[in-house]
């Protein structure tokens, strides 16, 4: 049975569509008889799978990508199940902090994109726990295959590519007055940049910190501009600066993971996250927000992440404090394995789209 034809659908600038790219350059990597095409939008993902009737097909799919409503996107990965063998890998799962209406339609939309799909892959066993909580907990083929890490990753180390870090790596030295605190990635509501703007104004009121900055290293989601300005105002009354890089290119963005900063991961509700990655690929050890997603990872990535309790009144404020007085603890020590990699990745889907050929 062929391997399923990898459609990368959206963007290249969105996360969904960067990640399925990286998969399908690994999966080729991997196997030379993998197929990918790329195509800027659904519809013609549609068109291409109607004109062409390949046997099976692989989408990466969040519903904002698949339509102009939830309804739309489900209509959609229907649509395109009913001419081909499909399997999915399902990004943004609804969760509670969808909020009670949202997440009801979300999981609505959801339940008939996976049962509609010939099988589904998720991130995480998080995600299969929210699939098992919000979309259906009976569905017969699932894949669980962690975001994988880049195996060209500046810190993989010799003796197997993208798996760990050669050596700690500490960042340059930072001015003992001035807190920075970056979150990558895009602004929008439950990133973290509003608790780091708290936190970082509890630290300079007390005089832990004589001056501090909460970067947004990225700018705003689509329709989330007027959160950089509720975030600025708020900065503004506890006496923090807030910046915002807007997007940046390729090499700035891995440049910017290197600065004298503390790097700072604060989502409370999560699906999965590639920013996570981010800042292990490139050897810092970031501090981050502690939930049943980020215990997985750390698990799963034992050392790559300091996890304080987003619960606990202050716990955030000593978290960056603490970093930012030593800064070699937002540095990877040596040996800190960054498995599984793309290729481990790749791997996964190989043996599973071999097990559950239609």
């Amino acid at each position: 049975m062929p391997t399923p034809l990898c459609i990368v659908v959206g963007p290249p600038s969105h996360g969904v569509t960067a990640y399925a790219s990286d998969v399908a350059a690994s999966l080729i990597e991997a196997d030379p008889a993998v197929r990918r095409r790329d195509v800027a939008t659904a519809e013609l993902a549609e068109t291409l799978v109607a004109d062409e009737r390949p046997a099976r097909v692989h989408l990466h799919v969040t519903d904002k990508l698949f339509g102009s409503s939830l309804e739309d996107a489900a209509d959609r990965i229907e649509r395109l199940a009913a001419l081909t063998s499909l399997t999915v890998t399902l990004h943004d799962l609804p969760q509670p902090s969808d909020g009670e209406t949202a997440v009801h339609r979300r999981a609505a939309a959801y339940r008939r994109m996976a049962r509609a799909a010939h099988g589904v892959v998720v991130s995480s066993e998080h995600e299969r726990s929210l699939l098992a909580e919000h979309v259906d907990d009976a569905l017969p083929r699932v894949l669980v295959a962690p975001l994988g890490t880049r195996p060209g990753a500046p810190f993989a180390s010799a003796g197997s590519a993208g798996s760990g870090v050669d050596a700690a790596s500490a960042p340059p030295a930072v001015d003992p007055s001035e807190l920075r605190v970056v979150i990558a990635g895009y602004v929008y509501p439950g990133k973290g940049h509003d608790d780091a703007i708290a936190a970082c104004g509890d630290l300079v009121r007390r005089g832990e910190a004589a001056s501090a900055t909460v970067v947004a290293l990225g700018g705003p989601s689509a329709g989330h501009e007027r959160d950089v300005e509720a975030l600025a105002s708020a900065a503004t009354a506890v006496g923090v600066r807030f910046e915002v890089t807007g997007r940046l290119g390729d090499e700035a963005y891995a440049a910017a993971f290197h600065a004298p900063v503390v790097p700072l991961v604060a989502h409370r509700h999560w699906s999965a996250s590639r920013s996570l990655l981010d800042w292990a690929e490139q050897g810092r050890r970031a501090v981050v927000a502690d939930t049943r997603y980020t215990r997985e990872m750390d698990a799963l990535r034992p050392g790559s992440i300091a996890l304080y309790d987003p619960e606990s009144d202050g716990a955030l404020a000593a978290a960056l404090l603490a970093a930012h007085r030593d800064p070699r603890s937002t540095a990877l020590p040596a040996g800190t394995s960054l498995a599984p990699t793309l290729d481990d990745t790749a791997a996964a889907h190989l043996a599973w789209w071999r097990e559950v050929a239609p």
